[in-house]
């Protein structure tokens, strides 16, 4: 009997014991996750769509500095931060770095491969924005430095794969898992982080990074669940007082000519652009205002112009209070532009510049059809696109030659072309004249070549979306495409094709 009692106490206590033992559940991988305001993307240039390493902002006494990995920056006069950055898009802008922190030690211990460097962080700091705003003001977010953190801690790894990479999106990707010591290090189990993921953030709690990718084990495959940072404790809290303590530096200037304020901008109701003066390499931009001002912005009188810097000065072609109060709608054509008016008429103007609006023709007069039905217009090379009330699309011919040629119908009434918002022309993926269209949804579409194919080649360019719906006003000239927000914001995207790929901004919101 005292026998088979011992034999019952042994199996409960190996049942017990089995009872402790957590399920497995596999190896954590990374997924897309929604980008977060305080972690971005790292580039050496100021196109972000170019970005090698990953990067998270700090908090900071004047919210301007960022933590990364040595590895990412070392050896570097200058990179630049996109946070909250995701399919090409900046939602709080690229910022240039003033200062790049890198620990001494980093110079003879960079050995990130195999015995590891516990010298792989660095910090930057960040130049102010042109109206004098940090980047912590503009993403309302940061990180809280956290070192000599008890471990073992749950954390959550977030970064960008280099583009590229066909095996990911490029977006944010997150992993969840669990950091434990190895030395000077820290380590976590993940799989799914390949190249571009170094400087990426280790968070607990939410707002505290304990750790950035990098460290040892980067010449380890995606597929290898090992992953390191250095393990944060004095040194690192060291190399961040440095930068604190460093200078500000220069505020980032405009993109281009000082295009005004966002509070500005908000009055900017109808936008087209075109080759209006014979000194523009490349095209001018015409803003008609809510009260009645017209404003050329001239285009980039140099040959190589820079990407931010598309216009080189201003010239009022019209005073607030005059009749272009009454413009409800404006398109170019070829060197001139349409313009439809709240009663109904249509004029045309082959000649804009420096006397402001000259040799007018009167293509329509005052009538009920275009006053009450004609929402949309755009000139696409010499023809103009005019989208009805009730959704059919109409192409007039012939515009150039100073009249409303003969009409072809593009759609028929009814259809989808009454949730479209804004119009506008380019030659985005033929050379011939393509239709940028943003939709009620926020959606953006590419038709290629409407002046030979109609709307038969339908290209998305970006799927319906929150963001896009505050895009106001759209306005496209050749391979680029202009953007004023609801918030006055104005965004410049240069070399448009497939995707909207680099933004810049030419105005910050007011």
């Amino acid at each position: 009997m005292a026998a088979f009692s011992r034999l019952i106490r042994s199996v409960a206590a190996a049942i017990f014991a089995l009872a402790l033992v957590p399920l497995a559940t596999g190896t954590p991988k990374t997924e897309p996750a929604s980008p977060r305001p305080e972690v971005g993307a790292l580039s050496n240039g100021a196109n972000p769509t170019d970005h090698h390493c990953s990067a998270s902002i700090v908090q900071s006494p004047r919210g301007n500095i960022i933590i990364t990995a040595a590895h990412c920056v070392a050896g570097k006069s200058k990179v630049f931060f996109t946070p909250g950055y995701h399919n090409g898009q900046t939602p709080h802008g690229t910022w240039q770095s003033s200062s790049i922190h890198v620990s001494s030690g980093w110079s003879s211990s960079h050995d990130i491969s195999n015995s590891g460097s516990p010298f792989d962080f660095a910090f930057i700091v960040l130049r102010p924005r042109s109206d004098g705003k940090n980047v912590a003001e503009v993403t309302g977010a940061s990180l809280t430095l956290k070192t000599d953190i008890a471990l073992p801690v749950k954390v959550q790894v977030i970064g960008y794969p280099s583009p590229g990479n066909a095996k990911y999106q490029d977006e944010p990707y997150l992993c969840d898992s669990t950091a434990s010591a190895d030395g000077d290090f820290m380590t976590l189990q993940c799989t799914g982080i390949p190249n571009g993921f170094s400087g990426g953030p280790w968070i607990v709690n939410s707002r505290q990074v304990i750790g950035v990718i990098g460290g040892k084990g980067q010449s380890l495959p995606d597929a290898d669940p090992h992953n390191y940072s250095v393990r944060f404790g004095e040194r690192v809290q060291a190399l961040y007082s440095t930068a604190v303590a460093a200078a500000a530096g220069p505020v980032e200037p405009a993109a281009g000519y000082p295009l005004g304020d966002g509070g500005t901008w908000k009055h900017a109701d109808l936008i087209t652009c075109g080759l209006f003066d014979r000194l523009s390499v490349g095209y001018d931009m015409l803003v008609k205002w809510s009260d009645g001002e017209v404003t050329l912005y001239l285009g980039s009188s140099d040959k190589n112009p820079r990407d931010n810097a598309p216009f080189r000065g201003e010239r009022q072609l019209a005073k607030p209070g005059s009749i272009w109060k009454n413009a409800k709608a404006i398109g170019t054509v070829g060197q001139g532009i349409v313009v439809v008016w709240v009663d109904g008429e249509v004029s045309y103007y082959d000649d804009v510049g420096n006397g402001g609006f000259s040799r007018e023709t009167q293509l329509k007069a005052p009538n009920g059809l275009w006053r009450d039905h004609a929402s949309l217009v755009s000139g696409v090379g010499n023809d103009l696109v005019v989208v009805w009330s009730d959704g059919e699309v109409s192409k007039y011919a012939a515009i150039a030659s100073r009249a409303l040629g003969a009409e072809t119908q593009l759609a028929a009434p009814g259809g989808v072309w009454r949730y479209a918002v804004s119009i506008s022309s380019g030659q985005w993926t033929s050379q011939l004249g393509d239709l940028l269209v943003r939709w009620v949804d926020g959606e953006l579409s590419i038709y290629s070549d409407v002046v030979n194919g109609g709307l038969t080649r339908e290209l998305q360019i970006y799927p319906p979306n929150e963001l896009w719906t505050h895009a106001t006003v759209v306005a496209g000239h050749k391979h680029d495409v202009i953007v004023r927000w609801s918030d006055g914001e104005v965004s410049f995207y240069p070399r448009v094709t497939n995707s909207l790929g680099q933004e810049l901004q030419l105005v910050a919101p007011g």
